[in-house]
């Protein structure tokens, strides 16, 4: 009797055992997912803050302010920020001072550290051809950054690549 006692213990501690390990690997699996999100999550937005309603200059050009807002939803902070922010034209950047860049489709926006759960905006003043003012359908930016553990990592906002207008 006392033999069969400590069989059925044993299967029940075994049972038991398999239960715990097979929530743990539900658990890690879930960590796992969790961190993936957040990390995938970490995204470029832009908007015109102010946008022009007709071309303002001989050139054709016109003057818009765009507001770019980099979020991190994680706990933990990433770093080393850069933000290639892509125009499907070219644009010129009017800096504070009043000091206009050379003619790119590329912006470079930095920051060393965005702490989880954090954001960075930035307003950036721009030239750009108002005839071209469809074409800005077409923006979209890459954002790379190294993770709490030192990996690096690139996001591409929005992430589908939008057919030519």
């Amino acid at each position: 009797m006392a033999n069969w006692i400590a069989l059925a213990s044993s299967i029940a501690a075994a049972i038991g055992l398999l239960f715990t390990g097979y929530q743990v690997l539900l658990l890690n699996r879930q960590a796992r997912h969790d961190r993936r999100v957040v990390l995938d999550g970490v995204a470029v937005s832009w908007r015109p803050a102010e946008a022009p309603s007709r071309r303002e200059r001989e050139d054709g050009k016109s003057k818009w302010v765009y507001e770019i807002v980099l979020v991190n939803p994680g706990r933990l902070p990433i770093d080393d920020v850069r933000i290639r922010w892509r125009f499907p034209c070219e644009v010129i950047r009017v800096r504070h001072d009043g000091i206009t860049d050379s003619p790119t489709d590329t912006l470079t926006l930095l920051s060393p550290v965005i702490i989880g759960g954090g954001e960075r905006t930035w307003r950036r003043h721009l030239l750009i051809d108002y005839a071209q003012k469809r074409q800005l359908v077409n923006i979209y930016a890459e954002v790379t950054f190294n993770d709490i553990d030192g990996h690096e990592r690139k996001n591409r906002w929005p992430r589908a690549m939008r057919k030519p207008a």
